[in-house]
C-alpha cells in the first residue's frame, strides 16, 4: 500500500502542479485578454470622446444655422407681408387707374358734347350778331327816314 500511497501522493502532486500551471496559464490568458479589452475600451472611450466633441461642435453649428434659418424665415415672412401689401396697393392703383380712365373717357365725351354745343352756340351768336347788326342798320335807316320826314314836315309847316 505504500506504493499506492506514494503513487497517490505523486498523482496529487502532479494534479496540484497541473492545477497551479493551469491557474497560471488561465491567469496569464485572462490578464492578456483583460489588457486587450482594457486597451480596446480605452480606444473606444477616446473615439467616443472625439465623437462627442465632434457632436458638440456640430450641435453648435446646427444651433447657429437654426438661428440663421429663423432669421431668414422672419425676413421671408416680412418680405411676403411687404409683397402682399405692395400687391394690394398695386391692385388698388390699377382699380383707381381703370376708374380714372373710365372717368377720362366720360369727361372726353362730355367735353366733345360741350365743344359741339359751344360751336352751335357760337354759330347762333354769329347769326344773332349779324341779325342785330342788320336790325341796328335798319333802325338807323328808319331813324334817318324819320329825321327826313320831320325835316320835310317842318319845311311844310307841320309836325310829326
Amino acid at each position: 500500500m505504500a506504493i499506492l500511497k506514494r503513487d497517490v501522493n505523486f498523482i496529487f502532486f502532479i494534479l496540484i502542479i497541473i492545477t497551479v500551471v493551469s491557474f497560471a496559464g488561465f491567469t496569464t490568458y485572462y490578464e492578456a485578454s483583460f489588457r486587450n479589452i482594457s486597451n480596446e475600451y480605452d480606444s473606444k472611450i477616446a473615439e467616443l470622446t472625439a465623437v462627442t466633441e465632434d457632436l458638440f461642435a456640430k450641435k453648435t453649428i446646427l444651433t447657429v444655422t437654426n438661428q440663421e434659418l429663423d432669421k431668414t424665415k422672419e425676413q421671408v415672412l416680412g418680405r411676403e407681408k411687404l409683397y402682399d401689401d405692395l400687391r394690394d396697393e398695386r391692385d388698388d392703383l390699377f382699380a383707381e387707374r381703370d376708374t380714372l380712365k373710365e372717368n377720362l373717357f366720360q369727361t372726353k365725351a362730355e367735353l366733345s358734347q360741350k365743344i359741339a354745343q359751344v360751336s352751335d352756340l357760337s354759330a347762333q351768336i354769329v347769326v344773332k350778331e349779324s341779325k342785330i347788326d342788320d336790325l341796328q342798320n335798319e333802325v338807323e335807316r328808319w331813324k334817318d327816314k324819320r329825321d327826313e320826314c320831320e325835316d320835310v314836315a317842318e319845311g311844310l309847316g307841320g309836325s310829326c
